[in-house]
């Protein structure tokens, strides 16, 4: 089986391009796929404390969370959809400072789109 390899020319071209969307999205845009921050206001679907014994968190697609740790807060409202959302840090989308260690966050997809 014979293969073809790509001109060098080509794959620089292919990954400046590449390079040049990544960096023309903004954090905002980068996050919304995990979910929009709610107003501390809004009910919460579920309240989940982060203790320093805390190394990862359950949610749900569609559910608003708000997490509490240290005496602060913030509440966010997960994507929708069966997304299929890949375990991510809680930095991510935490406010700097909230937390002292990683915390991982598994997303399973919102029960009104399981099939």
């Amino acid at each position: 089986m014979r293969t073809r390899q790509l001109p060098p020319l080509f794959l620089a071209a292919a990954m400046g391009i590449a390079s040049s969307a990544a960096t023309a999205c903004t954090l905002e845009q980068a996050l919304s796929f995990l979910g929009t921050v709610a107003p501390a206001q809004s009910p919460a679907d579920e309240v989940i404390t982060i203790t320093d014994t805390t190394p990862y968190v359950n949610v749900s697609g569609g559910s608003t969370v708000r997490f509490v740790a240290g005496g602060r807060s913030f509440t966010w409202r997960f994507q929708t959809g069966a997304a299929h959302i890949v375990p991510f840090d809680l930095e991510r989308i935490a406010p700097r400072g909230f937390l002292n260690h990683r915390v991982v966050v598994y997303v399973a997809d919102d029960p009104l789109y399981r099939g």
